[in-house]
């Protein structure tokens, strides 16, 4: 299963929180699962005047039993986080990191968007230098999404819709 994301290193997390990011939610991550793991885990950041959004994700996570709000102001939380990024035995960790438009995709991936267009917006053609169909990874709450847009028409599909083709 194709994951995008990178695994949470020290620095990485470091970053971030230099960045501003306070609040950091935790979840189970199937994508970056494997065999050999106990488990997979996500963690997503957002900045301190994002706690609305940060508890919103919490809600969403209701059954996942991984899920967990840490504050980066509590330094046993900050500790808990710096474990998680030294990547624990049986563990995977990830970080929600940005993609957007600048992703460029896998070329198995790039065929199944291709498909994907053909089928769904056969009238999208790029016409002229410089017209092209732009395609994004995005991020909402640990789902990805892809969103295609070409001229002034969108369109925006859960990620593991684009495997099936």
């Amino acid at each position: 299963m194709y994951n995008p994301f990178p695994l949470l290193t020290k620095g990485l997390l470091d970053d971030q929180v230099a960045r501003g990011k306070r609040w950091f939610v935790r979840q189970s991550f199937a994508r970056g699962m494997e065999s050999r793991l106990k488990a997979a885990i996500l963690i997503r950041g957002y900045q301190e005047e994002e706690k609305d959004l940060a508890e919103q994700h919490m809600a969403a996570l209701k059954k996942d039993k991984n899920a967990f709000l840490y504050d980066a102001t509590l330094e046993e939380h900050v500790e808990r986080l710096r474990i998680a990024a030294g990547q624990p035995f049986g563990y995977k960790v990830f970080y929600a990191a940005k993609k957007g438009m600048d992703w460029k995709p896998p070329a198995i991936y790039q065929q199944k968007i291709r498909r994907y267009i053909g089928r769904h917006h056969p009238d999208w053609r790029p016409q002229k230098e410089g017209d092209k169909i732009q395609v994004g990874l995005y991020e909402e709450f640990g789902e990805l999404f892809i969103k295609f847009s070409h001229d002034r028409e969108e369109d925006t599909i859960p990620f593991e819709r684009i495997e099936m083709y």
